[in-house]
């Protein structure tokens, strides 16, 4: 629980990095060819996943490379606090779902009300103004609610979450990173060096936060793992709040408490 929780403070503050950096595609570029940099000099040390868990992975690159697009466009289009909550709140949902009907994983009353509170309270502090950022940050969710069921299946038949992150990773960020380089350079040869440590940094909390939350699907559940794992939304809301500007209501704080509420019924269960 306290790896994820920290993953969890990693996962939003890449997340609002990207969001500083004026050009979201720019700084998309700079955190998947970070993240597959690193990915391959993990592979360096412990080598490929299993063969039982690469049909996994390869699913999950594909979802990956559609919540990038999704997740790259919502940041373009509306706030750090309108588009994270909803998108993270979905999640849980989806993976204790999906969890129950394909890796026969049962959770007591306790743990599927605990989930429901955190999902619920996240998704309230969402704020929509754009119907264009609705649907974008609930296709991120579904992104994320898909990636994570599979990963959370296929890292239990690696023999290493470090050799299925560092694979998946060097995949995703190999051709995401490469190819927004490629067009942006096309149009504006000094993407290499604008916002370069920014980029770097946040690419690097990128692959700390999901290779920490791969480590604890091995575990534990993965609903549990998937609820503790979007409390990240009350780090991005104080960041949304002071760091980019956007203000903090009530209704956040409100729904930062009733989180806070969701994540000790879990953890009493």
């Amino acid at each position: 629980m306290g790896v994820v929780l920290l993953a969890s403070v990693a996962h939003a503050t890449w997340n609002a990095l990207a969001k500083y950096i004026d050009d979201a595609s720019l700084a998309f570029a700079w955190i998947n060819l970070t993240v597959a940099g690193i990915g391959a000099v993990f592979l360096g040390f412990v080598g490929l996943p299993n063969q039982e868990a690469l049909p996994f992975l390869l699913v999950s690159f594909l979802i990956h490379i559609a919540y990038n697009i999704f997740l790259l466009n919502s940041y373009r289009f509306g706030d750090l606090s309108q588009v994270y909550p909803l998108a993270r709140g979905l999640a849980p949902i989806l993976v204790t779902i999906g969890a129950f009907l394909f890796a026969g994983e049962n959770l007591d009353i306790g743990e599927v009300l605990g989930i429901l509170i955190i999902a619920a309270a996240l998704a309230s502090i969402a704020e929509f103004r754009a119907t264009k950022t609705l649907w974008l940050s609930i296709a991120t969710g579904f992104a994320i609610g898909g990636y994570s069921l599979v990963d959370g299946l296929g890292v239990r038949h690696a023999h290493s979450s470090f050799a299925y992150a560092g694979l998946l990773f060097l995949l995703e960020g190999g051709v995401l990173g490469l190819g927004i380089t490629f067009l942006r350079i096309r149009q504006h040869r000094s993407m290499l060096t604008a916002k370069l440590r920014l980029g770097l940094g946040a690419g690097a909390l990128s692959y700390l936060a999901y290779a920490a939350v791969l480590w604890a699907q091995q575990r534990a559940p993965l609903g549990v793992v998937s609820a503790l794992r979007e409390t990240s939304v009350i780090v991005a809301a104080l960041m949304g709040a002071y760091f980019l500007k956007e203000g903090l209501g009530r209704r956040r704080a409100v729904a930062a408490i009733v989180v806070c509420l969701g994540v000790a019924i879990l953890v009493l269960s």
